[in-house]
């Protein structure tokens, strides 16, 4: 039932996006896909904003989860996401479609890993071993905040507590817009909180946290967030392809802009930035646009 249930998911997908286009002589829209994550939302509608702007090419936002707009990209269903973790957060999905799909260039860099706010001690606090401490047990309330089930970030923080054998707590799941409200709520009230945090997002702009020390490598290093597309994107929308090539966000200036949209909307703080650095998007464009004109 679960595998039917995500087929009819995919074929939805598909169905919204491809049906009733072969009658249109109206260009053919720029899909791009993305997840309920800040940071996605942010790289995949200001990619969407510069494409309409510089390109004048209409473009459809789909949101799915990511098992989702993988399976999408495979049958040409989205032509892109922006919003790949590599080499481990989504390596079981790059695993099993990366000979399908095409990489098209490199974002921004993340991180992914277990957060605390950087008022807790260093001497009580700075590794995971430390968590089995029975003060900091304690003091965490033996609750470690996650996001949904079934994530790569869930699989790793299960994966974490097998591996450093840390007992006496709840990994509570809900969704990456609720457990950073309750990871701000025990912050403004100055108890201990550990959250499965990752970078970029404006938490880092708005308070100072850090990371707990992980020596076995679980969460992995720093990570690569890949600009992937669907079979022959290149070939079929060079132009861009040549602009997602050379499409990046600084890690200050996204989560700063992170920041920003929290207080305002994604759609305002992605104007607002395009306006600010036009001559960066001019330039990422530049070269397809020097193409064109031949």
């Amino acid at each position: 039932m679960k595998g039917l249930t995500h087929g009819l998911k995919v074929m939805a997908v598909a169905g919204c996006l491809l049906g009733g286009t072969a009658w249109s002589a109206e260009p053919q829209p720029i899909r791009i896909g993305w997840v309920a994550w800040p940071d996605a939302e942010i790289s995949a509608k200001l990619a969407a904003y510069a494409i309409e702007q510089q390109l004048q090419r209409p473009v459809k936002l789909v949101m799915a989860d990511i098992g989702i707009q993988f399976k999408a990209m495979e049958s040409g269903a989205i032509d892109f996401i922006p919003m790949v973790w590599l080499p481990t957060t989504h390596k079981g999905y790059w695993d099993k479609y990366q000979d399908k799909l095409e990489d098209l260039g490199v974002l921004y860099e993340g991180r992914i890993g277990w957060t605390i706010p950087d008022s807790i001690p260093r001497e009580t606090l700075s590794s995971m071993a430390d968590l089995n401490k029975p003060e900091v047990r304690e003091k965490l309330r033996g609750t470690i905040l996650g996001p949904e089930p079934g994530t790569g970030q869930s699989t790793l923080s299960q994966k974490a507590m097998e591996v450093y054998g840390i007992t006496g707590y709840k990994l509570v799941s809900s969704s990456g817009a609720a457990e950073v409200t309750q990871f701000a709520r025990e912050i403004e009230r100055g108890r201990w909180s550990l959250l499965n945090g990752w970078n970029p997002h404006w938490m880092f702009a708005k308070w100072k946290l850090r990371y707990l020390d992980d020596p076995k490598g679980v969460f992995g290093s720093t990570e690569q967030v890949h600009v992937i597309g669907r079979p022959g994107f290149r070939e079929a929308e060079p132009a861009v392809a040549a602009f997602l090539n050379n499409y990046k966000l600084p890690l200050p200036q996204l989560e700063a802009l992170l920041l920003q949209a929290k207080d305002s909307s994604a759609d305002a703080a992605v104007k607002a930035y395009y306006a600010a650095n036009k001559p960066t998007f001019d330039a990422m464009f530049a070269p397809q646009a020097t193409a064109a004109a031949q």
